[in-house]
């Protein structure tokens, strides 16, 4: 019986976490955008309604398609498809731009944020194949 070695390294950890840390992602934009649709009154007055100057049900709306969006991602992500490497990547990178914009408002929160970004998009861009590799193995 031939053994075959896997290549996979210790990264495949942080590409997994970086999907668990997007499906959780989503899930607080799902969360903050019904809350948004079906009590708006616990939202107003806040940090971010004084942030964007928009109403918020559309707030409630990107939040909700949103955090719908980075659910599907990281399920993908999480079980080593292809495509989802490329959304995450993109998805992590959008958020560590809204995060750098909002550290004035946040800066603890956003440098948590900025640094899980960085981690996820070198993990994924670099290591994402030996996610997929140890999936067939």
């Amino acid at each position: 019986m031939v053994s075959e070695k896997n290549e996979a390294s210790a990264w495949v950890a942080w590409i997994l976490f970086g999907g668990v840390v997007l499906l959780l992602l989503g899930g607080a934009h799902v969360t903050v955008g019904t809350l948004a649709l079906w009590r708006p009154e616990a939202l107003e007055g806040t940090r971010s309604d004084l942030l964007l100057d928009v109403g918020l049900s559309t707030l409630g709306w990107v939040h909700l398609v949103l955090g719908i969006v980075l659910m599907v991602v990281a399920g993908a992500l999480i079980l080593g498809r292809v495509w989802a490497r490329f959304a995450a990547i993109a998805l992590a990178l959008v958020a560590l731009l809204i995060n750098f914009a909002f550290a004035s408002v946040y800066p603890v929160w956003s440098v948590v944020a900025i640094g899980f970004s960085l981690v996820s998009v070198y993990a994924v861009a670099v290591h994402g194949g030996e996610l997929t590799a140890a999936y067939r193995h």
